[in-house]
């Protein structure tokens, strides 16, 4: 990396990075005065049901790979006996500060004030805003990883192209500062050992981040072969990767995973289901600009190419509407926000037209972000909450006939079988259940389930016809099915 120190006291950075950092924090905690992170999010009751349940099973750690909502870290957190909620939440807002300074960690290479810039528009991004609200646990865990791993690669590699090399001073004295500004100076010494740490770790925390970050090091190690014109370490890379591919395809299910994630039929795994129907340029246009202005510099002053070839592979997924394409936009906000923050770097704030134009887009950027969240309503309410964790009847089925429910039921009752449409214990085809909802073949439906059975209908509830009239109301939205009413009815 190259870099650009400007004459300011170091005190100016360090409280420049504290603000940044602490407009970070609140503005991930600005949800809360409706309600919990939690409360927004559908995955959240999967994670909270695995990570109550992580026991250490090689199936549980390696569910990154072949999916699931277990992690290496519940294992973790149930053998030190650290509340599932604790660790699920609580681990969730540290990672997403943290991934704010991963990237201020990278972009430090370049200039202290770009990285500043950095923690202050992922706060600021309404698409990192997103991806939090709707509690992509892993996505969260993994994020930061990849761009410590993408920043001790290139450290790994200038220490190796320095090694034999004498550096200037002015350069000698820009590291020096680097290293003590982030605390991490020892991991110079190490740097080959931190990015493999930082891709093992990515590798066991999240299966779509490990394909961009594994990828993105791929193309990179093709551009330096090529530049470096070792055509036969190319060659015997690629054969390698080839050799390592097929041994992994006869070992691990990864054709079953390719297969499911190619040919899969299901809108949610197609899509991806993230910003569906928003208008993006909506959301990009304030930074993409200077995202824009930022990758013509970096372009023409031939900096590093890893952020490059990282924004293209996202473009790339993106139009080819590969598998999951609608979550790979919050892999390519965070390299716009790369560049719109090397762009604002780059400025002169000497001037006092460039420092007042710099306050209206950030003011214009925050007014955006508090509007954009207190727009939010959460997934379901605190009453709604105690109203399930309160459902003490004796052990049966409970069912649910909206999947918009399912992960709350999961998260929150007790002592319950679960079925919802498609999800836990289900074991029809979406077509009976469209003809249980309309009224029909009730009676055939219901025979699959045991006794007691209960319903749930908070989202949505069935018609006044047939099973409808033969519920037995428990509280606002539980109900109990009356089996000798059933039978009238049905006769």
């Amino acid at each position: 990396m190259q870099t650009n120190t400007k004459e300011t006291k170091p005190q100016f950075y360090t409280a420049g990075l504290l603000l940044a950092l602490t407009l970070l924090m609140a503005i991930r905690l600005l949800p809360m005065l409706k309600a919990p992170i939690s409360a927004y999010g559908y995955d959240f009751g999967f994670y909270l049901s695995a990570a109550k349940t992580a026991a250490w099973h090689f199936k549980d750690l390696g569910q990154s790979l072949w999916g699931g909502y277990n992690s290496p870290w519940f294992v973790l957190a149930n053998l030190i006996h650290l509340p599932a909620s604790v660790s699920l939440v609580g681990s969730y807002f540290f990672m997403a500060v943290f991934s704010g300074w991963s990237i201020y960690y990278l972009m430090l290479g370049y200039d202290k004030l770009t990285g500043i810039f950095a923690v202050s528009l992922v706060a600021l991004s309404q698409i990192q805003m997103e991806s939090y609200f709707m509690f992509l646990w892993k996505n969260a865990m993994a994020l930061p990883f990849l761009f410590l791993g993408f920043t001790l690669l290139e450290n790994a590699v200038n220490e190796t192209n320095n090694k034999n090399q004498t550096l200037p001073e002015q350069q000698k004295s820009d590291k020096s500062s680097i290293s003590s500004l982030t605390g991490f100076g020892f991991l110079r010494k190490k740097n080959w050992w931190g990015f493999a740490s930082s891709s093992l770790l990515i590798l066991l925390l999240h299966r779509t981040t490990a394909i961009i970050y594994f990828l993105t090091l791929g193309l990179y190690l093709i551009w330096a072969q090529i530049k470096s014109k070792s055509y036969k370490t190319l060659i015997a890379i690629i054969l390698g990767a080839c050799l390592l591919l097929a041994a992994c395809y006869l070992l691990f299910p990864i054709k079953s995973i390719i297969s499911n994630l190619i040919n899969n039929n299901n809108y949610y795994v197609s899509t991806g289901l993230f910003l569906q129907g928003q208008d993006l340029f909506s959301l990009w246009w304030p930074t993409a600009f200077l995202a824009l202005a930022g990758l013509i510099i970096y372009l023409k002053r031939k900096q590093q190419p890893l952020l490059p070839i990282f924004t293209g592979l996202c473009l790339v997924w993106l139009a080819f509407k590969l598998p999951f394409y609608r979550r790979i936009l919050i892999y390519l906000d965070l390299a716009v926000i790369c560049f719109a923050a090397y762009f604002l770097g780059q400025i002169n704030y000497a001037r006092k037209g460039m420092k007042i134009a710099l306050c209206i887009i950030f003011i214009f950027l925050i007014y955006r972000q508090v509007t954009f969240i207190l727009a939010k309503t959460p997934l379901i309410y605190q009453p709604e909450i105690a109203e399930i964790q309160n459902f003490n009847q004796p052990p049966g089925f409970l069912l649910a006939v909206s999947a918009d429910d399912a992960p709350w039921l999961l998260a929150y009752s007790k002592n319950q079988r679960l079925g919802a449409p498609g999800l836990l214990e289900d074991p029809h085809t979406y077509n009976e259940w469209q003809d249980f909802w309309q009224g029909q073949n009730q009676r055939q439906f219901l025979s699959y389930y045991p006794r007691p059975l209960y319903f749930y209908e908070r989202s949505w509830r069935l018609p006044q016809v047939g099973t409808a009239l033969c519920l037995i109301p428990i509280s606002p939205n539980f109900f109990q099915m009356d089996y000798k009413c059933l039978e009238k009815t049905s006769q």
